[in-house]
């Protein structure tokens, strides 16, 4: 038996997320590329653009510019509640965080006048939205502006800021989202067909505790999270 392949993270995002050194074009691939860099621009300013459209029209339509209630993440407000059930799914194809973001930033946009706060882009008000307070998320515009930090560094700075005051990143999930990434591990380790070539495969003492072990402790966390969840 050949060996087992492990899937892997696509070159170019490998690439890029250790900070490899430009890649070398010739002078037909720069034209591509600079044609590339200003369809992306365009591109990234029309999402935006439609973005921040979409939440200043849920905040005033759906929660009547009450920014309160738009920032209360146990809101009752029937409307919104269905438009998270539905968020992507066949009637509403964009995710829940997405929703969450254009909603979120409409409401800061309306309570926050300064212009350091206004001058951001999209982006990056969306990366200081874990911060909640208004204040800091002002005072974290002000240096992500003098700064000039690109989204990147703007993340970086974000989770410095929130693991200095004892607040590491967390993570929002839905049932939805674990499901499929349930899913994706199920399917990653090969159903049917990776049990049979387990059992052609020759494996000395050693692996096989290794695997084994692997085995059983995926087993044992399983366990505990069906008992979580059929305990709700």
């Amino acid at each position: 038996m050949g060996t087992n392949k492990t899937a892997s993270r696509p070159s170019a995002l490998a690439r890029a997320e250790h900070g490899g050194p430009p890649v070398h074009l010739t002078a037909t691939q720069r034209k591509v590329l600079d044609r590339a860099l200003r369809l992306g621009e365009d591109l990234r300013e029309e999402l935006e653009s439609k973005t921040l459209a979409y939440g200043r029209w849920l905040l005033e339509e759906v929660f009547d510019d009450d920014t309160a209630a738009a920032l209360d993440d146990k809101s009752k407000n029937p409307i919104w509640q269905e438009l998270v059930r539905r968020a992507g799914g066949p009637t509403l194809g964009i995710t829940q965080h997405l929703l969450y973001v254009a909603l979120r930033i409409a409401a800061h946009d309306h309570r926050i006048s300064a212009a350091t706060w206004r001058g951001l882009d999209a982006g990056r008000k969306e990366l200081l939205l874990p911060l909640h307070n208004e204040r800091a998320m002002l005072s974290a515009a002000k240096h992500v502006s003098e700064m000039n930090l690109s989204q990147k560094k703007t993340a970086e700075y974000v989770r410095g800021l929130r693991e200095a005051a004892g607040k590491p990143r967390s993570v929002r999930i839905t049932p939805a989202t674990f499901a499929t990434r349930v899913k994706r591990l199920r399917t990653g380790l090969g159903g049917a067909a990776a049990v049979r070539r387990l059992r052609t495969l020759t494996m000395q003492p050693g692996d096989r505790a290794i695997v084994v072990n692997e085995l059983e402790e995926l087993r044992d966390a399983v366990g505990e999270m069906l008992k979580a969840v059929k305990g709700k």
